[in-house]
């Protein structure tokens, strides 16, 4: 039933509903006990009213919970959309086979001690799996802790602690489909505080059958859903991932995910700076950033940007205002804006002479400070406080509001009408609580209008972060639909030909060279010299001054262990170098020394690194960043998919910190960023061509000066056909 090759889409849409939209449940394994899952999950449906028909299966009683029970399924008699299996690991194959003969469309496997339990457990896994395919029973777990469909009053979801307080199902337009139950758990037990509701939660288990790229599909197109959230750990297939989120995009309904192994345990060996920074978590954000989908590090802060997303538009500006009603308050909410890279709006003339009626002249800059007011909000008037507030909500310069709710009268109020003036504007306006525990009326007030309540400021300016990145997003995939696509050019036959000579492993300086110059790169040439009387007349012939730079198998980083002299005048120095080198190539016991490199001496005005990695999981990458000995130290990179567009590689380069030198930052000749552009883009392309077969490569530096950008140093693994 999973979507392999063999699946039917529509048969995994029609499993899916039949988990999600049930009109008839069997519980096999229901009890009485509600500590137990089958008692649970039976207690929950019943409480929140579940309109279906609910069949309790349990040979050794004849009622359960106040419904009549069951031997078997085989017993029912009537048609099952869901079969919730909750008996022990060893009895769920012979459950699965009773559903099958009896026409079950889908099974929900709560069960443990399968895969997660280890080989045996894995190979029960499987058996039961067979049984579930070869009758199309579409099987959610097993190992899940269940599913949750607010718009059915549908709630499998097992945690008697949170369903059982609450009232009623936080219901809303957010899907949420998680690789972990207690995550999934989380996000629900927080919704009803802040005021997110769901269309539908998904716990996965352990994706014996249906996977997250199933149900995220799923929600794609399901009405109820605006917003859909993912919190994995994997994914059975990147592509379709992609493939659906940019299916969303479309659709209009943002993709946010959160997702685990950000700083994976256990070191890689890696022989290039661009492999060192390039890890399958920053691999995979470059794909998240390449299809618009915003990447989170906390299931709960994604839960609040979800909501806010379907409470206001994105912001039409970059400048953000901040209320208080304390100047203190404001004032610390200013100093915090650099700290998430948010700026303050610039109030034009006109507001600031719509606001002379209410403040004087030294209190209209932003923040607006209720308590600085001459008239108006001191005097608690609702009239007048509108009228003070709205010519900043209509300053174009203004994007997003943040209201600091210190303790002051009229809160509801007051959170009632700067969301109203929010929506009128076209705005996202977020009230924050910085009253402690006597703003629950105000917060209820937020919940009923479909605002979220934001219990800090730091979650507050989390979230504008979020939407002004997804409003740029929209405008990257604007932009890319008028552009031309990314270049996917063919390689020149005399470099495949070179490549084919070359044996697996590190490329050499030279080789790695001589790669790029047949790419079509400008390099700064070198010739091996093998002793110290060579490296003099090769520098003499070149003309001084020139650099050397050891050549040596089993030494990859030279400059680590002195391999590099730079800016030799003569030939004295170009000895003594060489000497020294060939001395340091002796203290390590792996490096078989086989002479110098020796090139002219050529000094950039600005040291960029240009490189690429493979990612098994997500495929050619090429990176950017700012080049040196202190490529690590400094991480100033910028990772794209390959291959990238011309567009996206200048973005880019202007999302560097170091940008401003290639910018002609005081005084310096400004480089040529369309020539540097296209540089980049070969790269790109011959990362793409040749995919695994080149895992890393790294231009380092790529020495610019004005016009010209030279290849001064370069390494490469290759892995011959």
């Amino acid at each position: 039933m999973m979507s392999n090759t063999t699946t039917n889409s529509e048969a995994v849409t029609a499993g899916i509903q039949a988990i999600l939209d049930p009109r008839s449940i069997a519980f096999i394994g229901a009890s009485d006990d509600v500590v137990k899952w089958g008692g649970v999950l039976l207690h929950l449906l019943q409480k929140f009213k579940y309109e279906g028909a609910i069949y309790p299966i349990n040979p050794k009683a004849s009622s359960i919970q106040g419904l009549p029970a069951y031997r078997s399924v085989r017993d029912i008699g009537r048609p099952i959309d869901l079969a919730v299996i909750t008996i022990g690991v060893d009895g769920v194959e012979q459950a699965m086979r009773e559903c099958a003969a009896c026409g079950v469309r889908a099974a929900m496997v709560v069960t443990s001690q399968f895969a997660e339990a280890g080989p045996e457990g894995a190979a029960k896994q499987q058996r039961v799996l067979e049984v579930a395919r070869k009758a199309g029973i579409a099987m959610i777990g097993p190992n899940c802790m269940g599913v949750l469909n607010a718009h059915q009053n549908l709630a499998l979801l097992n945690s008697t602690a949170l369903l059982d307080s609450f009232t009623s199902i936080p219901t809303g337009r957010i899907g949420v489909v998680s690789q972990s139950g207690a995550v999934v758990g989380a996000m629900i037990a927080r919704a009803g505080h802040v005021g997110a509701g769901f269309s539908s939660c998904v716990s996965l288990g352990n994706q014996a059958d249906l996977e997250i790229c199933d149900f995220f599909d799923y929600l794609v197109d399901d009405p109820k859903t605006g917003v859909i959230c993912l919190y994995m750990e994997s994914a059975n297939s990147v592509d379709r991932l992609f493939s659906i989120a940019q299916r969303a995009r479309r659709a209009g309904k943002p993709v946010l995910i959160t997702k685990a192994g950000r700083t994976p345990q256990g070191a890689r060996a890696v022989a290039s700076h661009t492999a060192s920074l390039a890890g399958t978590y920053e691999t995979f954000a470059a794909r998240c950033r390449a299809a618009g989908v915003l990447l989170q590090t906390d299931a709960l802060q994604m839960l609040l940007t979800a909501q806010a997303l379907l409470a206001f538009p994105l912001p039409p500006a970059q400048g953000v205002a901040l209320f208080s009603g304390s100047g203190g308050a404001g004032a610390l909410g200013s100093d915090a804006l650099g700290d998430y890279g948010l700026v303050p709006a610039e109030l034009g003339a006109g507001t600031r002479a719509a606001l002379g009626e209410f403040f004087s002249e030294s209190n209209l800059p932003l923040p607006y400070d209720m308590g600085a007011a001459v008239v108006g909000p001191g005097k608690g008037r609702a009239d007048l406080l509108s009228a003070s507030i709205e010519p900043i909500f209509a300053d174009p310069a203004v994007g997003s509001c943040i209201y600091i709710m210190t303790p002051q009268s009229s809160m509801s109020d007051i959170a009632r009408l700067f969301t109203e003036l929010g929506r009128r504007h076209g705005k996202p306006a977020f009230v924050v609580n910085s009253a402690s525990g006597i703003t629950e009326n105000m917060r209820l007030a937020l919940i009923e209008l479909g605002a979220p309540f934001f219990p800090s400021l730091h979650e507050a300016m989390l979230t504008v972060r979020d939407l002004l990145w997804l409003r740029e997003a929209e405008q990257r995939s604007a932009d890319a639909a008028d552009a031309a696509p990314a270049s996917q050019a063919d390689l020149p036959a005399a470099l495949h030909d070179f490549l084919r000579q070359q044996p697996a492993g590190m490329l050499s300086e030279d080789d790695a060279k001589k790669m790029l110059a047949l790419a079509g790169l400008d390099v700064a040439a070198g010739v091996l010299a093998p002793d110290a009387r060579s490296a003099v007349q090769l520098a003499q012939d070149m003309g001084y001054p020139v650099v050397l730079k050891i050549v040596a198998d089993g030494v990859t980083h030279k400059s680590d262990m002195g391999g590099v002299a730079l800016n030799l005048a003569d030939a004295d120095a170009v000895r003594a170098a060489f000497e020294r080198i060939e001395r340091a190539a002796a203290e390590l016991p792996d490096a078989r020394f086989l002479g110098c490199l020796v090139q002219p001496m050529i000094k950039g005005e600005v040291e960029l690194m240009i490189g690429s990695v493979y990612d098994d999981a997500f495929g050619p990458f090429l990176m950017l960043g700012a080049g040196g000995t202190l490529v690590e130290l400094l991480k100033d990179t910028q990772l794209l998919p390959a291959p990238a567009s011309a567009a996206d590689i200048e973005r880019a380069l202007r999302s560097l910190r170091c940008f401003p030198l290639l910018d002609g930052y005081r005084g310096r000749q400004p480089a040529d960023i369309e020539r540097l552009v296209a540089i980049s883009q070969r790269v790109s392309e011959l990362a793409t061509a040749l995919g695994p077969r080149l895992p890393e490569l790294d231009i380092n530096p790529l020495a610019i000066s004005g016009n010209r950008a030279v290849v001064l140093d370069a390494r490469a693994r290759w892995i011959a056909d």
